[in-house]
Formats: structure tokens, C-alpha cells, sequence
């Protein structure tokens, strides 16, 4: 179970950081620990949480919800359940009447939550398992920009899964950050491979200025690939402090 909020807080990151906090799911949610995060829930949140039809998925909703308002009460010095939250027109979270230019994101898979946190910067967060089976080619036919399926088929067989989900973490992370939904297609914008394997940033049809965006990515553990997209008029290089919820 998660640490109870601090009442001295914790400290915010500053420009050019992110925290950037990891959850391993529960199985199974103690029942104590399940009341508890159902009552952060918010009106809205309850009736979406009993919603679900089965229990995993029930249980990974409330896990994601309780981290959110957890990490972020601790950064605000609030209580978990006093947190507001609002939607872009996009549907985009975010906190309302903040005390600080806090802005987040959540992204899971099967097995692992992820938060990315930062201050005065958009950011998205997006996290995929590797082992997941998935018609990469087909997947990337359908919705990557042309030269990023060329960049994959290029590659060995071997190489062509890590290949495909670094390409796919990134470009999530980018549209999460950029919040504008099914606005943005996945084929407006491309990613490449610098000399040095960093991630460079170029528009097919969006219009975006690629100099103020940072990516990072990083592996967990074996099965997992994380990357993040942080907007900044500095376009400042990212420090990514990697933390555990648990």
C-alpha cells in the first residue's frame, strides 16, 4: 500500500526534470487498501470503476486512480480525495485551481502503471510490454508515417519488435503530450534514430516546432519500454528521476 500523503510535501521537480513514478499492478488489491482508494474517488470516478465487469479491470482502475491522487496530493500538500480534476476539450486530464503549473501523465500496460510529473512543461508518458503479440508490420502499415515502417523492415527479424516499440512509445507519448486526441494522426508526424540512437522528432503534415520537444526512453525491467515526451520553450535536455509506488 502506498505511503500515506506527507504533510511537509514532496519536493516539485524543477525545469527540465521529470518524475517519472513506476507501479507494479496488485493481484490481488487487499480489501483494506481497495476501500481506502475507493474513497479518494470522486463521484465521477466510482460510477466509472463499477462500471467494470471484471475484476482485473476493476482493480487496475482504482490502482491507477489511487497513485494519481496520491503522488499528486503528496506534491500538493493536499489530502488524495480533496484533488480536482478537469478535461481539455480532448479529453486530456488535468488538475484544476492548481497551486502550481503541475502537469502529468498516466499511462499502463498489463502489469505496470507509469506517472510522468513535471512543472511548466506538456508531458506525456506512454508504457508497452514487449512480449505483447501484436502484428507489428500491419500495425505499422496502418498508422505509422511511411518512413518509420521503412526504418523497422530495414532491420533484422530479431531487431524489428524493439525497433517497433520504441517507435510506438514515443509517438503515444508525443500525441498524450501534445493532447490533442484522434486530432492528431499518428502518420502527421515521424520519429527517427540520430548517430548516437536519440530520438529525433520531424513533421510529415503537423504543424509543431520540433525544437521545443524532448523524448527520453528508457527500458523496465525486461518486458517493458517507457518513453516520454516533455514540451518546453527551453527544448532543454530531460533528466528523468525514476521512482516506485508501492
Amino acid at each position: 500500500m502506498a505511503a500515506p500523503a506527507s504533510k511537509t510535501g514532496m519536493q516539485l521537480p524543477v525545469a527540465g526534470d521529470i518524475h517519472l513514478w513506476v507501479a507494479r499492478e496488485w493481484s490481488p488489491l487487499k480489501e483494506v487498501s481497495q476501500q481506502q482508494y475507493a474513497d479518494w474517488l470522486n463521484a465521477e470516478e466510482k460510477e466509472r470503476w463499477q462500471r467494470f465487469r471484471f475484476a482485473g479491470d476493476r482493480q487496475r482502475f482504482l490502482q491507477a486512480r489511487a497513485l494519481v491522487r496520491d503522488v499528486l496530493g503528496q506534491y500538493l500538500q493536499q489530502a488524495p480525495a480533496s484533488l480536482q480534476f478537469t478535461r481539455n476539450i480532448y479529453g486530456k486530464p488535468q488538475l484544476q485551481q492548481q497551486p502550481a503549473p503541475l502537469q502529468f501523465n498516466l499511462s499502463h500496460t498489463r502489469g505496470l502503471l507509469v506517472l510522468a510529473v513535471a512543472v511548466d512543461a506538456e508531458v506525456g508518458v506512454d508504457v508497452e510490454a514487449v512480449t505483447r503479440e501484436v502484428e507489428m508490420l500491419a500495425l505499422a502499415e496502418r498508422f505509422f508515417a511511411p518512413a518509420e515502417t521503412a526504418l523497422i523492415k530495414i532491420r533484422a527479424e530479431p531487431e524489428q519488435r524493439e525497433c517497433f516499440f520504441r517507435l510506438w512509445t514515443l509517438k503515444e507519448a508525443y500525441v498524450k503530450a501534445r493532447g490533442l486526441g484522434l486530432q492528431l494522426g499518428l502518420d502527421s508526424f515521424a520519429f527517427h534514430f540520430d548517430a548516437d540512437d536519440q530520438p529525433q522528432l520531424t513533421m510529415t503534415v503537423a504543424n509543431d516546432d520540433v525544437a521545443n520537444w524532448s523524448f527520453v526512453q528508457l527500458p523496465y525491467a525486461e518486458e517493458f519500454r517507457i518513453a516520454v515526451a516533455v514540451q518546453s520553450a527551453a527544448g532543454k535536455p530531460l533528466q528523468v528521476h525514476l521512482r516506485e509506488w508501492v
